[in-house]
């Protein structure tokens, strides 16, 4: 009996390291992880923003620009888990790269741009994408700094 219950008390042991191990990752894989990095990017105050637009052309933002486009995204843009954006990967888009930090993070946000239904976009941080929303606001300041959009 005491052979049978020491063996049942070790495998109770290796269930539960399991379960919390599993419970640990499941956390990292959402697109929180990479609205972490971004805002613990732009906390810094030393990072650079590119956006590539529409036509594929890379554009690197200074000053303003660069710091209320970076702002504008860490506070605004949720993630959106469960979300089918398969519809919407038809549609224009612009990618907003924030690198910074030491050593160097790249967090990308790609905005679909569905004129004034625009909403939803992808993060891209560590080789993983996730949907992300709140992403209208982030369109209308590209808009407003001379991007073209269809808005």
């Amino acid at each position: 009996m005491k052979k049978s219950g020491f063996r049942a008390l070790i495998g109770l042991v290796v269930v539960v390291i399991v379960v919390i191990l599993v419970y640990q990752n499941s956390g990292k894989n959402t697109a929180e992880s990479g609205i972490s990095a971004l805002q613990a990017i732009v906390e810094t105050g030393e990072y650079t923003v590119a956006v590539t637009d529409e036509a594929g052309e890379k554009h690197e933002l200074e000053d303003n620009g660069k710091t209320m486009l970076a702002e504008l995204i860490s506070s605004s843009v949720t993630d959106a888990a469960g979300v089918d954006l398969s519809a919407l990967l038809e549609n224009p888009q612009i990618l907003v790269e924030i690198t910074g930090g030491d050593p160097a993070v790249t967090v990308g946000v790609t905005v679909y741009d569905a004129g004034e239904e625009t909403d939803f976009g992808m993060i891209s941080f560590a080789d993983k994408t996730y949907p992300v929303k709140n992403c209208g606001e982030v369109l209308n300041y590209l808009a407003e700094i001379g991007f073209a959009t269809v808005r």
